[in-house]
């Protein structure tokens, strides 16, 4: 009898450790990630309320995602067309390339790896959140907020006495 109670426990606790590593779409919501490639640092970032990410290679990007248990499907990309190194946009060709076909994703320990259909990798790691980065309050996980501030804050705007002038009256 207490042979059985045995089994029966060893075989429940084999079962909660296999959940324990199962994935799920919710553990990528609103979580932020980098991949440190030879030729351009890759961000990634998922939404935290819909299927949708965003990030930057040398251009910024978004789109949408799918994903059910560790199968994941990304598509609808957008991007900006600013030029960049070659190296770095060449880079930047291969990952959105890349991204189309990767099939499945696993988080692990703060490791994201995205495998492709023809089992090519991308690893990515966890980074904190980017809800302040370089003192810009308000940066949720793409760098268009960043660039858009440190624009108008470089940006001065000069009025001469004539102009004001002219808009008073």
């Amino acid at each position: 009898m207490k042979f059985k109670l045995f089994a029966i426990g060893a075989c429940a606790m084999a079962l909660a450790a296999c959940d324990m590593n199962a994935q799920s779409p919710d553990m990528l919501k609103g979580k932020h990630f980098v991949a440190n490639q030879p030729d351009a640092t890759i961000v990634l970032s998922f939404a935290p309320d819909e299927m949708r990410v965003n990030g930057k290679v040398v251009n910024l990007y978004n789109g949408g995602y799918t994903a059910d248990g560790n199968n994941i499907k990304f598509d609808g990309f957008a991007s900006t067309m600013m030029m960049g190194e070659p190296n770095a946009m060449a880079a930047e060709t291969e990952y959105f390339q890349f991204m189309p076909t990767v099939e499945t994703y696993e988080l692990r320990d703060g490791i994201l790896t995205l495998t492709a259909s023809d089992g090519k990798e991308i690893v990515f790691t966890m980074v904190e959140t980017y809800d302040t980065v370089n003192g810009v309050d308000g940066y949720y996980g793409t760098y268009f907020a960043i660039e858009i501030i440190e624009k108008a804050v470089k940006t001065e705007v000069a009025i001469d006495e004539t102009t004001a002038a002219k808009e008073e009256k």
